[in-house]
């Protein structure tokens, strides 16, 4: 085991996209970060407190209109892990200096989740840093922080996972990554304007349960509600549509992503290299 986490690290910090990847999420974030924190009211609802330190530590994802950024850019790593060897034919090479396929998942498993573990703290601290130098008052040292930061942080390791299940299953790169954005950003959203419409046309558009109640088990929606704070989705509460808290729906992304990986990893050991 111990041999495959070496071989699966040094594999990941010899491959340039992983720099590329990480710096483009570090310094995506700094400009970003830097830019709110600049221009953030001295007074008013947004001059300190709650919603600031939301908008800031998830660059406006947090009232559930942009996605979370740093996840979609470093879910591609994830896919590269399992993409560029399938891609280039070094499968083959893995598999030699590696037979047990089990433990060539599992470094892959860890290696992948510690990047998008340290880089997702990376993003949090660059902005509290933002928000400490243009002096917006934040409550930096209290639970709604540490809320904050470890729900960003359980949806971008989650997220990078889901981007190494997809590769893994299909063997194609660049379909994974296809589908790494798309199932989140577009699947998921019209399944949820469909399954409004035929609740608004139905005899009880406004009764709690029925055929909403699938919303709350998209697993991407389910799971940015650990770091959404005043998302969209409240506007659709008329229609009986009532999404998950952040326990119950990390708890279904994670079941997803769960469900993907072994997935991935029973066709992994089955398959042909």
């Amino acid at each position: 085991m111990i041999a495959a986490l070496r071989y699966e690290w040094f594999r990941l910090t010899t491959v340039r996209s992983t720099y590329w990847l990480i710096a483009v999420t570090l310094g995506f974030t700094l400009v970003v970060t830097g830019l709110v924190a600049w221009r953030l009211p001295e007074s008013g609802p947004l001059s300190g407190g709650s919603e600031p330190l939301a908008l800031l530590l998830t660059l406006g994802a947090s009232t559930g209109v942009p996605p979370l950024f740093a996840p979609y850019v470093i879910g591609i790593i994830g896919v590269f892990s399992f993409g560029h060897e399938y891609r280039h034919g070094m499968i083959r090479a893995t598999l030699t200096a590696l037979p047990n396929r089990y433990f060539v998942v599992v470094a892959k498993v860890v290696t992948v989740g510690a990047v998008a573990a340290v880089v997702s703290l990376a993003c949090s601290g660059i902005a509290l840093l933002a928000g400490t130098v243009f002096g917006v008052d934040l409550p930096i040292a209290s639970k709604e922080t540490g809320g904050l930061v470890l729900g960003v942080l359980a949806y971008t390791v989650m997220f990078s996972w889901a981007g190494l299940a997809f590769a893994g299953l299909i063997r194609n790169q660049t379909a994974a990554v296809a589908l790494l954005v798309l199932v989140p950003s577009v699947v998921e959203s019209i399944v949820r304007v469909i399954v409004l419409a035929i609740k608004a046309a139905s005899d009880d558009p406004r009764g709690e349960g029925g055929l909403t109640s699938v919303l709350k088990f998209l697993p991407f929606d389910a799971g940015g509600q650990m770091y959404t704070r005043t998302s969209v989705n409240t506007l659709f509460e008329f229609l009986g549509y009532r999404p998950f808290g952040a326990v119950a729906g990390g708890v279904v992304m994670g079941t997803f992503v769960a469900v993907l990986l072994l997935a991935m990893t029973v066709l992994f050991v089955r398959r042909d290299a």
